[in-house]
């Protein structure tokens, strides 16, 4: 199989970014309400993202051959897992603001914006250190480590981003439905529910996004796929969210599974200048984690109904 040539891939890469920009519109369109959003409409989106995403690893596949798509899958199902958490944060920052309706998926749309903004961000400023400098993959690895014990500290009661309960303490009382972002109380103006919220949903992003591009660079430094996967992982991020909103308590195994997928990466990153581990062995070790974490729980949760 030869492979594309550069201006070949170089076409088909402007065009994935256009046709991404028209499915985010139609999906930033279709599903504007979540509150109001169907279960089964949530599922069409998220599959629609699947396929969409799918299609662009079938196509690097085709011109670049196996090795690069099983590194765009890789990527993608990283960053999915951990977006996944990354709903989460936004889940527990709606309840403990009391943001609900139109409210909440405004909230929703600006952090998944601002998600992709800094996932931009961090992977121009990775990759760029990274071809520069190799020992920045031991310095990235420990990050992952860092953020492995942080988030394996976490209470189950406890919200990801540390300033959440001081922030939701700001918040005037029974201020949570108005749609401004500062009220006025007692001749002062304050910060409202809503404002606040959002502060507390990009500071996780932020988190969220020091934890997974280290990542991905643990598998591939190539631009051409760790920006897409990366795009493609957050923004099913929306349309996934009514599913993790109805199914909160039965993920609570992903939570556990997450600090011990970070310490891999970062196992992995440490290693990179002396050993480049095999996307296939990467693979495996992930399927592997992931199903242990999830029959261990299942037990675990089937031992406490007895």
């Amino acid at each position: 199989m030869e492979p594309a040539s550069p201006d070949r891939m170089s076409s088909f890469f402007f065009a994935f970014f256009g046709i991404f920009v028209l499915l985010a519109l139609f999906d930033a369109g279709w599903g504007r309400s979540l509150a109001h959003a169907s279960l089964r409409r949530a599922l069409f989106l998220t599959v629609l993202w699947l396929i969409f995403s799918l299609s662009y690893g079938g196509y690097l596949w085709k011109a670049r051959g196996l090795s690069t798509a099983l590194d765009f899958g890789t990527i993608y199902g990283l960053e999915y897992l951990l977006s996944i958490d990354n709903l989460f944060a936004f889940y527990g920052t709606f309840r403990l603001f009391g943001i609900r309706g139109v409210t909440q998926s405004q909230l929703l749309t600006l952090g998944v914006v601002f998600a992709i903004l800094l996932r931009v961000f961090f992977i121009w400023v990775g990759l760029s250190l990274l071809e520069k400098f190799e020992a920045g993959f031991p310095l990235f690895g420990i990050i992952l480590f860092v953020a492995a014990v942080r988030l394996s500290r976490k209470r189950e009661s406890e919200p990801l981003v540390p300033v959440g309960r001081k922030l939701a303490s700001l918040a005037p009382e029974n201020a949570a439905e108005t749609s401004r972002w500062l009220i006025r109380r007692s001749g002062r103006t304050l910060p409202s529910p809503r404002l606040l919220a959002l502060l507390s949903i990009e500071l996780a992003d932020l988190f969220f996004a020091l934890d997974s591009i280290p990542a991905a660079f643990a598998i591939t430094l190539d631009p051409t796929v760790v920006f897409p996967a990366g795009l493609c992982a957050v923004m099913g991020l929306r349309s996934l969210y009514p599913i993790v909103q109805r199914a909160a308590d039965r993920l609570h195994w992903l939570n556990q599974a997450i600090p011990w997928l970070l310490a891999l990466m970062g196992a992995e990153l440490c290693l990179k200048p002396w050993i480049a581990v095999p996307t296939a062995y990467t693979i495996a070790l992930i399927v592997f984690l992931f199903l242990g974490t999830f029959l261990v729980s299942s037990r675990r949760r089937d031992a406490d109904n007895r």
